[in-house]
């Protein structure tokens, strides 16, 4: 039986995903599906709009079978750290034979070719790249112009594009992994990955959540969306009063998704925005040490200064953000910093993860039947152990392994704090909370 693999966020799950995972099982014939999907907190250094298990429900109502999680210390990691441990997941399964991801111009020829290339860094690529690191450019930036002055036209707009990047990362990871997954490229359609306005059909996940941003009530105003999100509204609300509200929504969005949204938001576990932690970044940063701030990943000397500096000029997270944000430091860096002092990531962690492997075990958010006798099989061929029911973690041989799930729990604790309803703040979520099964 042929398994496909697909690493992804949802979040939340829209059109677009939906026709990815259909044209992907119908492209590589597979006849079961393994989604690996971010933990609480995503690639941006923010937090999911819904959790993981609402996102994995999401999935499993559209065409995904087995939902393991891409731990919280990789899920808001740079590009090559969260397509590293999602490669190395969908590997260690021992069942996946080919993942599928999207791309710009869907040349999996083009992509392969930039990838070996940055695989094998040559010398001039590393002289380049060293050259304008020290004229002052981001890494993003100094790798952009490195790329410029090495490779073909054609393969340089491949490499450089943003649509790009993660697809370029898991055929490197693949590489480095000596793994037998086939990859498979799709184009993508619709908007691109950093839209951010809402269109009729295929926007993007930031323009979904814009939307519902700008329509979610603040403390002083009036909601846009008052009959389904005041406080009577929410206890009688359904999924017809939830399009009603979010009107702009229902072509971009399958029923299964929009309903689990409606179901989240009545619940008050939900929509959870980055601005529901901007007190607590405030006080981390206002009060943490200078060897706290520059143990953080992706810190520069200096830059630890500037996020001090920022946390007592600034009152808000947008604020500190735009103050932080140069042509050296991009936002998605500084955001990516936050969030890791947030959930008390440091450099050392990540890299002691890196050096023996990125992940350490396989847990699963959910499954459905078909996804149940995948499991099945993939327990007697896996390399990691796996974890369907979460106290189990305890009895992990590898002293990291525990390490990596008991940072897992304090991510939950953390992301429960942003939930509307005061009695599901409460900690300890991440062991009491069981897969989804549909």
């Amino acid at each position: 039986m042929s398994v496909l693999g697909i690493v992804a966020e949802y979040n939340p799950l829209h059109s677009g995903h939906a026709w990815h995972i259909r044209k992907s099982l119908e492209l590589t014939g597979a006849a079961a599906s393994v989604c690996v999907l971010s933990s609480q907190f995503v690639q941006r250094g923010e937090p999911g709009i819904v959790s993981k298990h609402a996102r994995a429900r999401m999935a499993l109502l559209n065409g995904i079978d087995l939902v393991i999680e891409l731990p919280g210390a990789f899920s808001c990691a740079s590009a090559e750290y969260f397509a590293s441990a999602a490669v190395r997941l969908l590997d260690s399964l021992g069942v996946v034979d080919c993942i599928s991801f999207g791309s710009e111009a869907g040349s999996l020829d083009l992509l392969q070719k930039a990838a070996n290339f940055l695989a094998d860094e040559s010398p001039e690529f590393k002289e380049a790249l060293r050259k304008n690191l020290g004229d002052g450019l981001s890494f993003p930036a100094a790798r952009q112009a490195a790329l410029r002055s090495c490779l073909d036209d054609q393969t340089f707009q491949v490499a450089s594009s943003p649509n790009n990047i993660l697809g370029i990362e898991y055929l490197k990871a693949i590489r480095r992994f000596n793994s037998r997954i086939k990859p498979v490229t799709i184009p993508r359609i619709g908007q691109g990955y950093n839209e951010k306005t809402l269109g009729s059909s295929f926007s993007s996940a930031t323009a979904i959540r814009s939307c519902i941003r700008a329509r979610w009530p603040a403390p002083d105003k009036e909601p846009a969306c008052a009959g389904f999100c005041g406080k009577k509204a929410l206890q009688d609300a359904d999924l017809d009063s939830f399009c009603a509200a979010f009107p702009d929504l229902t072509g971009n969005m399958p029923e299964g998704s929009l309903g689990i949204l409606a179901d989240e938001f009545r619940a008050g576990r939900g929509p959870v925005f980055p601005e529901d932690f901007e007190k607590i970044l405030l006080y981390r940063l206002r009060t943490a040490t200078v060897q706290e701030l520059k143990a953080l990943p992706y810190m520069e000397e200096g830059l630890h200064n500037r996020l001090r500096q920022a946390s007592l000029d600034c009152t808000t997270l947008d604020e500190v953000l735009d103050y932080c944000t140069t042509s050296r430091y991009p936002r998605s860096r500084i955001s990516r910093i936050l969030c890791a002092l947030l959930l008390g990531m440091t450099d050392s962690f990540l890299a002691e993860l890196k050096e023996n492997g990125y992940a350490q075990y396989i847990r699963v958010l959910g499954f459905n039947e078909k996804g149940r006798k995948l499991l099945a099989a993939a327990r007697k061929k896996a390399t990691l152990p796996i974890l369907t029911k979460p106290a189990s973690y305890r009895k992990l041989a590898s002293p990291l392994a525990r390490k990596m799930f008991e940072h897992e729990i304090r991510i939950t604790d953390v992301y429960c704090l942003a939930f509307k309803k005061p009695e599901l703040n409460r900690g300890g979520q991440e062991l009491t909370t069981p897969p989804v099964m549909v």
